[in-house]
């Protein structure tokens, strides 16, 4: 217990006695901010002379998410040659309630501006939207020029956009398949309402998502599905189920099979006696066992007899 009091008071003693040491300043305003706003105007604007013309001989810029050897002054003229003519409404803005900072670092003699913006626009040629967070720090250097830029931001979007402008296949489509005899054996069984026969298509961790008449992202499970089931069922009476074209199955590189279908669905109401046909699209994805995992449908009730 001596020891152990011993200890704590040199560890407090050290902590009482640590100081803090000042390595520059922060300013909410200088002058070389104003450089960086003209230099993000001018990109966006594709004015190369102004952008020339603010950034200093030996100038570099680096994009951390994207690449690791600096790029060169050319490189980021053709860029925002590019970029102002070809995304349109083109904006770099300062970011909700953030703004720029100037540290001036005084043991290195250092002076950058941080800069946190939000770059917005679509690329005319592609219809990508290159919407993003981007943080920016620009190294000044004595004369009041940029001398460095390094610059964080969506990697991944960028990735999009480059890969928009190749032809690129994701897998086949299949008119006959094995998944698409499968979806039509299982219609078969919505024709007989065989409760039990069509829930063996599925597992127990099968989605339901009723596209046109659940809020986005909502999904059902195999017994809140068969749940709604019961009630139509108790209203109308399924008279028949027509193929409507014929299903496709997108088997996709790496992600799975969907199979996609279209369906005439005849009801009538028991109490009116009404009929009415109605379109049904139908999704479903299947994993590598063959199994659904997830089924995605678009109908409408209002078409529903009444």
């Amino acid at each position: 217990m001596k020891h152990y009091s011993i200890y704590l008071m040199v560890f407090c003693l050290s902590f009482s006695f640590a100081q803090k040491k000042v390595n520059g300043k922060i300013y909410i305003e200088h002058p070389a901010m104003e450089v960086v706003e003209k230099f993000n105007e001018a990109f966006v604007a594709g004015d190369l002379e102004t952008l020339k013309s603010l950034v200093a001989e030996n100038f570099t810029w680096r994009n951390s998410t994207m690449r690791t050897e600096p790029g060169t002054l050319q490189q980021l003229l053709q860029r925002s040659n590019y970029l102002s003519k070809n995304v349109m409404n083109f904006e770099i803005k300062h970011y909700g309630g953030a703004y720029p900072d100037a540290l001036e670092y005084k043991k290195d003699n250092v002076l950058d501006i941080m800069t946190w913006t939000w770059m917005t626009g679509y690329d005319k040629n592609t219809g990508i939207d290159l919407d993003m967070p981007r943080y920016a720090n620009f190294r000044m250097n004595d004369e009041g020029k940029i001398r460095s830029i390094n610059i964080m931001d969506d990697q991944v979007l960028w990735n999009k956009a480059y890969d928009a402008w190749e032809t690129r296949a994701n897998g086949v489509i299949y008119k006959d398949h094995p998944l698409v005899s499968k979806v039509r054996l299982m219609i078969q069984d919505y024709k007989a309402q065989d409760i039990e026969k069509i829930k063996s298509n599925y597992t127990q961790s099968t989605r339901f998502y009723d596209v046109m008449n659940s809020p986005i992202n909502e999904f059902k499970t195999l017994e809140e599905e068969f749940a709604q089931f019961d009630e139509y069922m108790k209203i109308f009476e399924l008279v028949d189920i027509k193929e409507s074209g014929y299903p496709d199955v997108l088997d996709y590189e790496g992600n799975g099979a969907v199979v996609i279908s279209w369906w005439d669905m005849t009801f009538r109401n028991k109490k009116s006696g009404n009929t009415s046909t109605i379109k049904q699209h139908i999704q479903h994805a299947f994993n590598e066992k063959g199994e659904i995992i997830r089924e995605d449908y678009y109908f409408n009730p209002a078409q529903l007899p009444k």
